[in-house]
């Protein structure tokens, strides 16, 4: 297994010996040009980074009722703090689509044609993230300051998800035409998510093609039929083998960090109640649940009155470090970041037909078998009243499902909750949001106020309502107007 470092650039270049004495004014510490490959491990791994902890543990995992607080409410009680939204836009933004932008123009100068691919990808997946979470997003004038492009304009969703789409269309020309000897251009060793797999690539990019069109269907442009053409082809993934994932060892997990039984943040965070009652199923016996992947997700309660019982707490109110369960061996330091699972991929599929029995229970199963469970013990689970297959409330079950099996990716279930509606999650306590809804997005980054105001405002204007709420709704978000009765 190799490990994961984040780079400092400064540090990993390698500077050759030189006796010119008009170089010995060069400062050694400032490097003035960097390889593609190493933008790009530092995209991949500074990317997950900040997805998975500043947004999904902090912010999300809250938001969709997986965790809660016990002590800091104000994300769980949707009072975010701006320092910790402005977080995610620096780094994901400011650092990884910038590094990107150069990985890909270094990549294609140098006739690296998988660097580029993989670059393109990792742009479209960082520019889905953004926009997804914040609404419009600056896009195709983004980290153009070689072109002295330094208030650059807020693309619209819709023209971002096309321009996203674009561009995994050429990483896929690329990879599929490429005359390159080796399968990547010096990037097997700085590739750490496929080690320089092209093949695995190309299904990625068809996956985030698959969420794009999924969430451009929500804002009512139909793409059905382009769904059912991915679905129908052999780029997409086949297996666990396949997915789209980084894994870390000991304590460089950065959610470890917050849960390790050794950290000073391991009482920040118990199980909310919602995912907990939710996997109890028709469980009679208060200490196993109908769902074992609760064993897996959560650890029972030590002591007091519900000593080995699974318990959530409620979100938004403080306290219950004792009263509710922490978070289970789920998160250990080997757990690995996932941009896209195999699991997902089959409920997509489940979601294409949500008549059909055998997808929705293939897409369970798969999610029991990555958490390390066997398919007998889905096959158990399935036969419970709460989660057997009736396909008059198929729709349901998958988009509820598939919340449990996203567990740990905040993000994606959040993006998945608003636009199919599953599960109905009722607001927290002491909900601070506009008539006490469940927030939608995150807000947008201070210093796009100060420093790029003209520009943010165009963005503003397309939100619903026209102001930087986060309980406003972005583009694909527009058509659910009751709110899934979230209030």
């Amino acid at each position: 297994m190799k490990k994961i470092i984040l780079f400092s650039l400064a540090l990993t270049l390698i500077f050759s010996c030189t006796k010119r004495f008009d170089d010995m004014n060069v400062n050694p510490n400032s490097p003035i040009d960097v390889p593609s490959q190493m933008l790009l491990a530092n995209v991949i791994a500074s990317s997950s980074y900040s997805l998975e902890l500043r947004s999904g543990l902090i912010i999300t995992d809250q938001w969709v009722q997986y965790t809660k607080s016990t002590t800091y409410m104000e994300e769980d009680t949707y009072n975010a703090r701006n320092d910790r939204m402005d977080a995610i836009w620096s780094t994901l933004y400011n650092q990884s689509f910038e590094d990107c932008v150069l990985a890909i123009e270094k990549a294609k100068a140098d006739g690296q044609a998988n660097n580029q691919a993989v670059g393109l990808i990792m742009k479209g997946y960082i520019g889905y993230n953004l926009t997804m979470l914040f609404g419009d997003v600056p896009y195709s004038q983004a980290c153009q300051t070689t072109q002295q492009i330094i208030t650059p304009a807020y693309d619209a969703q819709l023209s971002i998800f096309n321009s996203i789409i674009a561009e995994l269309n050429e990483a896929i020309a690329l990879i599929g035409n490429t005359t390159e000897a080796t399968a990547v251009e010096e990037l097997a060793s700085y590739d750490y998510i496929y080690y320089g797999r092209m093949d695995r690539w190309k299904m990625f990019a068809n996956g985030l093609k698959l969420r794009i069109y999924l969430s451009m269907n929500a804002g009512g442009v139909d793409k059905t039929s382009e769904i059912n053409a991915i679905l129908a082809s052999s780029d997409i993934f086949q297996s666990s083998a396949d997915e789209a994932k980084m894994t870390y060892v000991t304590s460089e997990n950065p959610v470890y960090q917050w849960i390790n039984p050794s950290s000073s943040r391991r009482t920040d965070f118990r199980m909310s109640n919602t995912i907990v009652d939710y996997m109890m199923g028709s469980s009679a016996d208060s200490t196993m649940p109908a769902d074992l992947r609760l064993t897996v997700y959560a650890n029972p309660v030590s002591s007091g009155a519900d000593s080995a019982k699974y318990v959530g707490g409620r979100n938004g109110e403080s306290g219950g470090i004792a009263e509710a369960s922490t978070i289970g061996s789920f998160y250990n330091p080997s757990t690995p970041c996932y941009l896209m699972s195999y699991t997902e991929l089959l409920f997509i599929i489940a979601e294409m037909d949500t008549t059909n029995a055998t997808k929705y229970e293939n897409a369970v199963t798969e999610s029991f078998l990555q958490n390390g469970l066997t398919t007998t013990d889905a096959t158990t689970a399935l036969a419970d009243p709460k989660f057997a297959f009736n396909s008059a409330n198929g729709g349901k079950l998958v988009g509820e499902q598939k919340w449990v099996a996203l567990f740990g990716q905040g993000n994606e279930a959040f993006n998945s909750w608003r636009r199919t509606g599953y599960p109905k999650l009722a607001p927290s306590a002491n909900a601070t949001t506009i008539q006490g809804f469940v927030p939608r997005r995150i807000a947008y980054n201070t210093d796009e106020h100060n420093l790029n105001s003209a520009s943010l405002s165009v963005g503003v204007a397309n939100l619903t309502p026209a102001t930087d709420y986060i309980s406003s709704k972005v583009w694909f978000d527009r058509l659910h107007s009751n709110n899934f009765g979230n209030k």
